[in-house]
């Protein structure tokens, strides 16, 4: 498996430095793989085929990506509803209990076409997908229609009870991602009392059925000592977590307050850490948003690697830009100038003009035009085409909120011209050559 995934991205990535690091993060993945072979068999199976798609569907991509300026991403987040059952304070998605349901019908009817657009991983978002699960099934109802598919769930965790983890056991393709805010302590306080004791029994009933499931965490400047640490990586492995995606807080959707945002130490500690625990061969697939910039030639969204839509059908660039351009259900009905989806990711002007400005971005240890690059973002929105999305708060483009944000993305890029902050520093030659080693001598028969 692990030799077809690099022989494709040899055939398909044209940068020598970033295929070099991408690479280097293949090997680090060893350990990961091998613990997930060891704990979660059949997972692994399914894991291994979904590789196999990977790499079919890169060398598509590239292909597609060649003609005609065809846009073709890698992973789109759709919301199968943005109800929830928690009400969390600063909420970026802003869920309630109260919210839109997307039918199962447009569910499958945009699946089926973003595979076709060579998308190989569905990211369910919302919202708690979950209530969907418990009204119609509808998670794993996708993911039995597309086994072709990995389907990555972002989820509070706690309407997973035994029949929803035994179904999730038995296909194998979806992956969720349970929220976490720290410890105990920090998690009940943000998400409700008893949150993390339960989320920790669904853990065990996951693992039971043998799901590949793993942690979100949102970083703040009030947690990010806390799980920018070697510690809390640990403790998610011994919790049973095989990956974990870190999100550094957006000030967007309900009631946001821009004193939460992380500086620019507990930022470069976040990514020292990550970096750290893939160096040693931490048993864990790690992703860091937007520190892993380097790793994916810059910004993913407006469609160059994924894109968002809201339960409601709103067709927004990324999940965190609270922007709308345009409604799925117009184009899946013919009611939109645009044929299909990926026609409007195509000739759409915002989109259009988003990856526009993603090209204007070279340094890709800054590759955020939210966070650090907000002037490119209000640039972009002054030419129109646009409409705010739900979770837009005032003072978001023009106010007290965005004069935070550029003095945030001024410091974070000063903090960047620091010479010993440059990734060739942060990750030597020397570095990679000791990328888990030992591990992978270990699993050297794989």
């Amino acid at each position: 498996m692990a030799a077809r995934l690099g022989g494709s991205y040899e055939d398909n990535q044209t940068d020598p430095e970033t295929l070099r690091l991408q690479k280097w993060f293949g090997q680090a993945l060893r350990p990961f793989l091998m613990r997930l072979v060891e704990e979660r068999p059949r997972a692994a199976q399914v894991l291994v085929r979904l590789a196999y798609v990977w790499a079919q569907d890169m060398n598509r991509r590239s292909a597609l990506a060649r003609t005609s300026d065809h846009v073709a991403p890698s992973t789109v987040v759709l919301e199968p509803t943005s109800r929830c059952n928690l009400n969390c304070p600063g909420c970026y998605a802003k869920s309630t209990n109260l919210g839109e349901d997307m039918s199962y019908e447009a569910l499958r009817d945009t699946v089926a076409e973003v595979q076709a657009m060579g998308t190989t991983l569905i990211t369910l978002s919302g919202g708690e997908p979950f209530l969907r699960e418990q009204r119609d099934q509808a998670v794993t109802r996708l993911a039995a229609e597309f086994p072709d598919l990995g389907f990555l769930v972002y989820t509070n965790g706690t309407l997973i009870d035994d029949p929803v983890a035994e179904r999730l056991g038995r296909l194998g393709n979806v992956f969720p991602a349970i929220s976490i805010e720290g410890g105990e302590e920090e998690s009940d306080a943000r998400r409700g009392k008893t949150y993390y004791s339960r989320t920790h029994r669904v853990r065990r009933l996951l693992a039971d059925y043998e799901v590949m499931y793993g942690f979100s965490a949102t970083v703040t400047s009030q947690n990010a000592e806390l799980i920018a640490r070697e510690a809390f990586v640990d403790e998610r492995i011994a919790q049973g977590d095989l990956f974990g995606w870190y999100f550094i807080i957006q000030p967007i959707g309900r009631a946001p307050d821009t004193s939460l945002m992380v500086t620019p130490q507990q930022r470069a500690r976040l990514r020292d850490t990550i970096l750290g625990a893939r160096v040693q061969g931490k048993p864990i697939f790690l992703g860091d948003f937007w520190n892993d910039g380097p790793f994916v030639q810059g910004c993913m969204a407006g469609g160059r690697n994924y894109f968002h839509i809201y339960a409601n059908g709103d067709i927004s660039p990324c999940v965190f830009s609270p922007v709308a351009c345009g409604n799925m259900h117009d184009i899946l009905s013919g009611k939109s100038e645009y044929r299909s989806l990926g026609d409007f990711m195509i000739r759409h002007p915002f989109f259009r003009g988003f990856r526009d400005k993603q090209e204007e971005i070279t340094d890709w240890r800054a590759p955020c035009m939210l966070i650090d690059h907000p002037d490119k973002f209000r640039a972009l929105c002054a030419q129109g085409h646009w409409y705010p999305a739900k979770n837009m708060p005032q003072g978001y483009l023009d106010g007290d909120i965005a004069h935070e944000i550029d003095r945030i993305s001024c410091s974070w890029c000063r903090h960047l011209s620091d010479p010993d902050q440059s990734l060739d520093a942060l990750l030597s030659d020397e570095a990679l050559r000791q990328a888990p080693a030992s591990s992978l001598q270990q699993s050297a028969h794989s």
